[in-house]
């Protein structure tokens, strides 16, 4: 095919003028017509003895003949098709009235009939009675088109009733593949409703067509541990509606979507006023996977920020220098030369385990707990190493008494902080739980779980414990080098951390 420039010859038309020559049994002029950028809307209004004479001048008088009588049959019904207001009669298949009625001023067959693409669409099927996958991609369009220079809003009645249509037009094609709604609670499928959002999203994002801007009602936020500014992404509203409620997406699917929506995700969390409507209008944070869209919003948050366990291994060892410094209680010492025992029969992660459990007796709580006994007589009580250790990890024998201690906890009418549950005690944990609120996620290492509840805190703006407080922001400043104007200053803190890092 030459190249002409200012002239852009439509690519679309190579398959459908081949197959139309096919037809004909005049394949053999198919090189002629691209060198001479004959495509099929020339084709149309071609003369039939003048311009076929000059075309084929090369052939045998047998091939022009041929050619002029095909073109001349098809030329006239071409004219015919476009005479008739009805759908298209190459196809012998009328819509039925209920189904027009139900269509929102959009009739499919005066939409084909009236376009060059269309009418090729329509010679297309009828020659070969299916379409391939580049013929639905250009139905699509060419719908989609129409829809978007109209200015009508796509909606599920407007997508089912073309997809009705498509259906009814081309027996072959199912409706599905262009719209699918299972039912009220999830979101619509198919190629039509993805290719008006997507070229919605285009224009919008190059500016040939406006956005809306969407306010919110102020309201007052949950305790922040961060002052981050999120700026929402622009016209993801249909993968929010995929996110919420596609119970059938796959959870690639569903992470793919995840970070294509974590502006908007971080400032609806920002100005939310509980946990608990944070899960309600997200509640994919629920799902036994959830804690890897934890880690999507929290790398979104923290882009730069070290990475627990890729450092843990070459930080551990000042670690273990600093317990066998700083641990001065007696029970706690004991536990950290165990690591030591050659009879001890301890994995990686009960070592890592043992770690992060002695580290509580280093960073000893400095708040005080606040009671009242039955006169009504507030009682004041500095937080033990123990009450710290039990409010960042709690040991069970079993998954019964996980259960038990989950409803006691619940039973108290107080916000449950994430913490870490164990089956099995520092030096042998055998099933590892994080928990918030309705929140189970069943991890397989101790600096998983560490890492996902850490991100849990950051992520919900949540405080940390007052019994632990100090540990959790050693693990923020050490493990992920994170630092805000909201963490408690200490002495100690400030100290060990300077000395580990010189």
């Amino acid at each position: 095919m030459p190249f002409l420039q200012g002239y852009v010859y439509p690519v679309e038309d190579l398959q459908p003028l081949h197959d139309l020559l096919k037809e004909w049994n005049l394949e053999c002029t198919y090189q002629t017509l691209l060198d001479e950028l004959i495509d099929l809307k020339i084709l149309a209004i071609m003369k039939v003895d003048y311009h076929t004479n000059e075309l084929l001048k090369n052939y045998p008088l047998g091939i022009k003949i041929l050619f002029s009588n095909n073109l001349e049959k098809w030329q006239n019904s071409k004219k015919s098709s476009s005479m008739t207001s009805l759908l298209p009669t190459t196809l012998d298949k009328k819509l039925s009235q209920e189904k027009l009625s139900s269509a929102i001023s959009i009739n499919l067959g005066e939409i084909l009939n009236e376009c060059s693409t269309g009418l090729m669409i329509n010679d297309y099927y009828k020659t070969n009675h299916k379409f391939n996958d580049n013929i639905r991609t250009l139905l699509v369009d060419t719908i989609i088109n129409y829809v978007i220079t109209k200015k009508i809003s796509m909606s599920v009645a407007l997508a089912n009733s073309i997809a009705d249509q498509i259906a009814d037009i081309f027996p072959t094609e199912v409706k599905d593949s262009y719209f699918l709604k299972y039912d009220t609670n999830k979101n619509p499928k198919g190629k039509l409703y993805a290719k008006y959002y997507n070229s919605m999203r285009t224009l919008k994002n190059s500016g040939l067509i406006p956005s809306s801007n969407h306010t919110k009602r102020p309201t007052n936020p949950i305790n922040r541990k961060h002052d981050l500014h999120f700026e929402p992404e622009n016209d993801v509203q249909y993968i929010l509606e995929q996110i919420k409620h596609d119970n059938n997406c796959s959870f690639p699917d569903l992470e793919y979507n995840w970070k294509a929506t974590t502006q908007f995700r971080l400032k609806s969390i920002q100005t939310s006023t509980s946990t608990h409507d944070i899960l309600n209008n997200w509640s994919n944070y629920k799902l036994p996977l959830g804690y890897r869209l934890v880690d999507i919003d929290f790398n979104t948050m923290y882009p730069s920020c070290s990475n627990l366990i890729s450092t843990f291994e070459e930080k551990s060892e000042k670690i273990i220098n600093l317990l066998d410094e700083k641990i001065k209680d007696t029970l706690s010492r004991r536990l950290f030369e165990s690591l030591n025992e050659p009879t001890a029969d301890i994995s990686q992660n009960g070592k890592n385990t043992i770690i992060f459990y002695l580290l509580h007796a280093i960073f000893i709580p400095t708040s005080i707990k606040v009671t009242r006994d039955h006169t009504g007589k507030k009682n004041q009580t500095k937080y033990s190493i123990k009450d710290s250790q039990n409010s960042f990890i709690v040991f069970k024998n079993s998954v019964c008494e996980i259960e038990e201690y989950i409803n006691i906890r619940r039973s108290e009418k107080s916000p449950i902080q994430p913490f870490i549950m164990v089956v099995g005690t520092p030096m042998n944990p055998q099933e590892i739980i994080v928990y918030f609120d309705s929140i189970k996620y069943k991890v397989f290492s101790i600096l998983h779980a560490i890492d996902v509840t850490f991100k849990l805190f950051h992520l919900f703006n949540l405080e940390y414990p007052p019994q632990s407080v100090l540990v959790w922001l050693f693990i923020q400043k050490f493990f992920f080098s994170i630092n805000t104007k909201f963490d408690v200053p200490c002495h100690t803190l400030g100290q060990i951390m300077s000395d580990l890092n010189n």
